[in-house]
């Protein structure tokens, strides 16, 4: 079934689920397959593990959403392995992903004015 077409405007979806923000984010980059989502997740949110059915629940509820769309299947790995979906975001979503961004920068600067995290991690 092919996905609905979106309903709501950018700021109608936000806040992101962390969740959804994170598997967002992975994709930014280019189109991944499942596993090569969890291990960016893993390994951009600081060790958050991820249930692979998670991840799959979620993907579908954003396809539907009209943040995400399937790729064709690829087989990956050196020769040829097994047939693996591959995801990428859409301009939609990266609309979200965009708008969600600048909100949680947002409070991160106002968690910096109150001294709850340092002012940058390069400065001095």
């Amino acid at each position: 079934m092919p996905p609905s077409p979106p309903t709501g405007s950018v700021a109608s979806m936000l806040p992101l689920q962390p969740r959804d923000y994170l598997i967002l984010f992975a994709l930014v980059d280019g189109e991944r397959h499942g596993h090569a989502i969890l291990e960016a997740v893993e390994s951009q949110a600081g060790g958050v593990v991820f249930d692979p059915a998670n991840l799959y629940r979620s993907l579908r509820k954003m396809r539907r959403q009209g943040l995400v769309e399937e790729a064709a299947e690829r087989r990956v790995g050196q020769h040829g392995g097994r047939p693996r979906r591959f995801f990428g975001l859409t301009e939609l979503g990266h609309a979200v992903l965009s708008a969600e961004a600048e909100r949680l920068a947002q409070l991160a600067d106002a968690a910096r004015a109150k001294r709850l995290v340092p002012k940058s991690r390069g400065a001095s």
